[in-house]
């Protein structure tokens, strides 16, 4: 088990690569559906899974750092409530097991954030990499019908798939932004024609799959880059500057070119992007989201702090009727589901992390992966809007939270070294001056 494994330039010991590959790679839908493409087993694996790291984060209890262990402890007396809700009410030991799952997420992220520091990962360049490869693997094994039209497609299991001609759900579309950024900065950074050719190939990606959530969320992750690494120095505005004229340029070429050849294409996908600041437009997913929140807000009202729990299941679909009675509301946004469910209480229990992450922003400590994960993790405040955050994100939310902790540590350090060559220039000095008292 000590043997070296290089994957993409990283060097893993097998034990390493297993956990990371078990526990986190695998909560990503179109690398799972690679191995086994039945949505019943994923979710199974993922529920069984859930239970032995939250077994196993409880048992590294005193490992952890202090915050950790009052999320755990919090965690704990949440779900004890739960169960003793579900015993009292229905006699089951729990009615729903997805009261579990939803808040889940914040097991995970300490899990991630654990494993990440004992074994002194460094994951970023890695997951960049993975998810550039998983999309082109997905896509030559199910992309071949591949197009832009919107029509629903039936299909006996959805999995990861969009449903239409897209292929890839947003969920999987929006990781696409990992690579796409990674990339960026090391053009940015380095001049690289290669890094360049794969920054091109990621827009290309998040454009043709037509997903507005991961649009916006994309303009959103490169502001924030951009705000942080000048902010913090990293980069100069002038070097903004130049990158921002260039894809100007750039971006007016094509689409001088493609109006010419092409049309049908600019104005389909202008109209598509135009949908973003008009998501009330009738007949689209985003006038249903619109729909679906004033409903389900209206009903968190009813009960604003704990949420409606169990009750929430046993309850009719107050929009559609097509879903199965007591499997739960089929949210479309992370932020209704959590104030529904779990009310106030989970809501800001489940988002301190982002909410945290969102004030690290301001951070002038920050290291450059750092700043290019941070971006990320806070564009999927924006994808919350629209779906449910995948459970990888929530990883991906662990492994920033262990960068910011790498880095202030290391800041501190610098500045404890600093301090402590600085007291021992001033003792010299003092030892010169009382050894030598003409030159006081």
């Amino acid at each position: 088990m000590n043997s070296v494994i290089r994957i993409f330039n990283y060097n893993f010991y097998v034990k390493e690569i297993l956990l990371v590959f078990a526990t986190y790679l695998l909560m990503e839908n179109i690398f799972s559906w690679l191995f086994v493409p039945v949505s019943v087993v994923v979710l199974g694996y993922e529920k069984v899974l859930s239970l032995f790291i939250y077994a196993f984060v409880a048992y590294s209890y005193l490992k952890l750092k202090p915050g950790e262990r009052i999320y755990v402890v919090l965690f704990t007396a949440y779900m004890l409530k739960l169960m003793f809700a579900s015993l009292f009410e229905f006699g089951h030991i729990f009615k729903q097991f997805t009261m579990f799952t939803v808040l889940y997420p914040i097991i995970f992220v300490i899990f991630i954030k654990y494993i990440c520091r004992t074994y002194d990962l460094d994951l970023l360049e890695f997951i960049a990499k993975f998810y550039l490869l998983t999309y082109i693997v997905f896509m030559v094994i199910y992309g071949r019908n591949f197009s832009l039209s919107l029509d629903a497609i039936e299909m006996d299991d959805y999995g990861p798939f969009s449903g239409d001609g897209r292929i890839v759900h947003a969920r999987s579309v929006f990781m696409m932004i990992i690579p796409f950024l990674w990339y960026l900065h090391q053009y940015i950074t380095q001049r690289k024609t290669t890094a360049l050719l794969i920054v091109l190939f990621c827009t290309f990606v998040i454009i043709m799959h037509q997903h507005r959530s991961v649009w916006s969320s994309c303009l959103l992750a490169v502001m924030v880059y951009t705000f942080i690494s000048i902010r913090t120095n990293h980069k100069t505005l002038g070097r903004f500057a130049s990158i921002l004229l260039g894809t100007f340029i750039s971006v007016a070429l094509v689409y001088f070119f493609l109006s010419n050849m092409a049309p049908q294409l600019v104005e389909f996908l202008g109209d598509r992007f135009s949908e973003i600041f008009n998501p009330a437009k009738e007949g689209s997913t985003g006038n249903f989201r619109i729909e679906q929140r004033d409903v389900y807000f209206k009903l968190f009202l009813d009960r604003p702090f704990f949420g409606w729990t169990y009750e929430g299941f046993e309850m009719d679909n107050p929009l559609v009727d097509w879903w199965p009675k007591n499997s739960g509301q089929h949210f479309h946004e992370t932020y209704m589901e959590m104030l529904f469910y779990h009310g106030i209480a989970g809501f800001l229990f489940k988002f301190s992390f982002l909410f945290y992450l969102l004030y690290q922003v301001f951070s002038k400590k920050l290291t450059e992966q750092t700043i290019i994960l941070l971006s990320i993790c806070v564009a999927g405040m924006i994808f919350a809007f629209n779906y449910v955050l995948p459970l990888i994100y929530w990883g991906h939310v662990g492994l920033c939270l262990y960068y910011i902790e790498k880095d202030k540590a290391s800041y501190e350090e610098r500045m404890d070294t600093g301090y402590r060559k600085e007291r021992w220039r001033n003792e010299q000095i003092d030892l010169q001056l009382q050894s030598n008292p003409s030159n006081k």
